[in-house]
């Protein structure tokens, strides 16, 4: 398999436009004018491929929701949630379990929508985020193969996570390890993640969570980012080896969003990863946040910022966002906190990441993203590594491919299959 590297100019004019990974082109619903709220309804709906969602019950929930207003989105997501598990809990006592399971599986979603914009000092989200856990595990535990709940030993700590087996025989079989970027839960990448995906062809499953991502730290205070993101997958990797079921010589580890830096800055360093995935490569951090939240002028002029004039994205920023890697005390900690945003990059590490590489690209995330990471793609040296496009012509220009699950997975696992056989 030769490098792929696409032609933006002459092949995809997409790429023209400014990019927002969010909401644009044809594949996005546009039922509302926030454009977060519009990719995250087009996020539970791409979970319909896999059972985690119905068409009806979104839009059904989409429209009743008072455009922009959280509060407003945590209640209306919460009652189809506690309706959707009403459901399963009463298929279940009847002992119809096909049916318990689809239902746990939707409820899901609808918690996990639930509590998305909730602030993290909210103990709802908590007490939701429990309900999402629950319904999963509930839903686990009625497949043929139940999902294994499992916490992986971490510096003292555990990293929350699931395996899961296409089949009983405990032969070995290649293994995907899948984990979210910024906002996202180990419960959610057997639905859009590939977890079901990869069940269906064969492969094993560790959806997992690593510190400082969503999941980890509701549960966790003291899990935070770090940069060093080979060392919390080490510790994801001996997990791995104390499976029967796991051939160590085909472990493949897919990251999404976030995960297009911490997966190839694992793969530098730690030599058990023998195939990488990417949605899509995140050659260096610090720029893409910062511009995002605002608050790359504040950095960059190290001057003292009075906190009562910030915009409410740059407040998120030091409420939500900062905290997750371990900095907690508002505007004083900015600087610092820029400081290890710079210390996650790729640049240096291209020789080190030896194993072969996809790389998936979204059209809709625009051509500064796109140039970045094939700029930083073209400098890798396995001769298997391939880069791929995808593009609102096929439903597929969101960040991450949000709009189309089936042919995302097509993409990844086929050619998983072609590496690993």
């Amino acid at each position: 398999m030769s490098t792929q590297s696409l032609d933006d100019k002459k092949t995809n004019p997409e790429l023209s436009t400014s990019g927002n990974a969010q909401s644009v082109g044809r594949s996005a619903p546009h039922i509302f004018k926030s454009e977060s709220y519009d990719f995250q309804l087009m996020r539970w709906l791409s979970q319909t491929t896999y059972s985690g969602a119905e068409i009806g019950e979104c839009f059904a929930t989409a429209h009743l929701i008072e455009d922009g207003n959280n509060e407003s989105w945590l209640h209306e997501w919460e009652k189809m949630a506690q309706n959707v598990e009403y459901i399963a809990k009463e298929c279940l006592a009847k002992g119809h379990r096909v049916s318990a399971r689809e239902a746990f599986l939707r409820a899901t979603t609808y918690y996990e929508a639930a509590f998305f914009y909730a602030a993290d000092s909210d103990p709802r989200k908590r007490i939701l985020y429990n309900h999402h856990r629950e319904c999963f595990q509930s839903a686990g535990a009625l497949f043929g193969t139940p999902f294994e709940v499992v916490k992986i030993p971490y510096e003292g700590r555990f990293l929350p996570g699931y395996f899961m087996c296409p089949h009983n025989e405990k032969t070995k079989r290649p293994t995907v390890m899948i984990m979210t970027g910024g906002d996202g839960t180990a419960e959610r990448l057997y639905f859009n993640g590939g977890g079901a995906a990869a069940l269906r062809r064969g492969y094993n499953v560790l959806c997992f969570e690593g510190p400082g991502q969503s999941g980890a730290y509701l549960l966790d205070k003291s899990l935070t980012y770090r940069h060093d993101w080979e060392v919390p997958t080490a510790s994801v990797l001996d997990y791995l080896e104390t499976k029967s079921e796991v051939d160590i010589n085909l472990v493949g580890y897919i990251g999404y969003s976030w995960g297009g830096y911490f997966v190839p800055r694992a793969a530098a360093f730690e030599k058990r990863i023998n195939a990488c995935v990417t949605a899509c490569l995140l050659p260096e951090v610090y720029s893409p946040v910062v511009q995002t939240m605002g608050v790359r002028e504040i950095i960059e002029s190290e001057k003292p910022v009075d906190p009562n004039i910030l915009t409410t994205k740059q407040r998120y920023t030091l409420e939500e966002g900062m905290p997750r890697f371990g900095f907690s005390q508002g505007i004083t900690d900015l600087f610092a906190w820029g400081s290890l945003l710079k210390k996650m990059t790729l640049w240096g590490l291209e020789e080190r990441i030896t194993c072969p590489l996809l790389n998936i690209s979204t059209s809709g995330e625009g051509k500064e993203m796109y140039d970045n990471a094939n700029s930083f793609f073209s400098r890798l040296p396995n001769p298997d590594n391939y880069f791929v496009l995808t593009t609102q012509d096929q439903g597929a220009e969101l960040h991450t491919v949000r709009g189309n699950s089936s042919l995302l997975h097509q993409i990844i696992f086929d050619w998983l299959d072609e590496i690993f056989f």
